[in-house]
């Protein structure tokens, strides 16, 4: 587990990416507790995300497997979000996948927000419970949540680490490259089917389209929805 502890921290910084806000448009329509709970083994949890990730490489819309449940609740928030996106990515490299997979972002979306049922520690994958101790004080509420280096050092989980001279300690994985195009190192992605949308022909391309190419538009509710203004019949004189 040493390379989870010299993990970089950074990892979770890149989360705050724009995402297409179609999937969180009507999120406060949605019913946290209504997931379906379908009992996985650690096996096709492990398959199901790899086949997701496939598929997500392709995808604008992204996943929400590491954001924090008050992200999602949109009713502000802080840095803390970042140990949350921690804790997961701590629990993924322990346990080979995220906590809160599901076949489509809907469901992890539902298991996110009922973390304290969905977020479980398979019991054929044995970590210690220093390292379940540590994710649980990542994922959870703000409140409770770790939320300074000082905080993060002290647990137990580094009881030992030097902190002043990490960087000069070795790798704790040296990967071996036989060659320049060597890909051993990659993880084998199955192929799937990948329902993406057809390129639009020729025919559905206007003259004005030209005019914006390369540009992206998006809509956000709340911030574009102004009311419409009444004319009085003395302004259109």
């Amino acid at each position: 587990m040493g390379h989870v502890k010299l993990s970089d921290f950074g990892l979770c910084t890149g989360l705050k990416k724009a995402h297409r806000t179609e999937f969180y448009r009507d999120i406060q329509s949605m019913r946290p507790l209504d997931f379906t709970a379908n009992p996985m083994d650690s096996k096709r949890r492990a398959e199901t995300w790899k086949r997701n990730r496939r598929a997500l490489a392709y995808s604008t819309v992204g996943t929400p497997d590491y954001i924090a449940p008050e992200v999602f609740k949109q009713c502000g928030y802080n840095n803390k979000v970042d140990w949350w996106s921690l804790g997961v990515i701590m629990y993924e490299m322990l346990i080979g996948y995220p906590p809160f997979c599901a076949d489509n972002p809907q469901e992890t979306f539902r298991k996110v927000m009922n973390y304290r049922e969905t977020l479980i520690f398979p019991p054929e994958i044995p970590i210690s419970n220093v390292a379940k101790d540590l994710i649980l004080k990542f994922c959870t509420d703000t409140d409770r949540r770790l939320g300074s280096l000082d905080e993060i050092r002290n647990h137990r989980y580094f009881l030992g680490v030097d902190w002043e001279h990490i960087r000069d300690r070795p790798a704790a994985y040296q990967p071996r490259v036989k060659s320049i195009d060597d890909t051993s190192n990659f993880d084998d992605f199955p192929d799937v089917d990948l329902r993406l949308p057809s390129p639009a022909k020729d025919s559905e391309v206007q003259v004005h389209d030209w005019l914006f190419i390369n540009y992206t538009y998006k809509r956000f509710d709340g911030l574009t929805a102004k009311p419409k203004l009444k004319m009085s019949a003395s302004s259109t004189n």
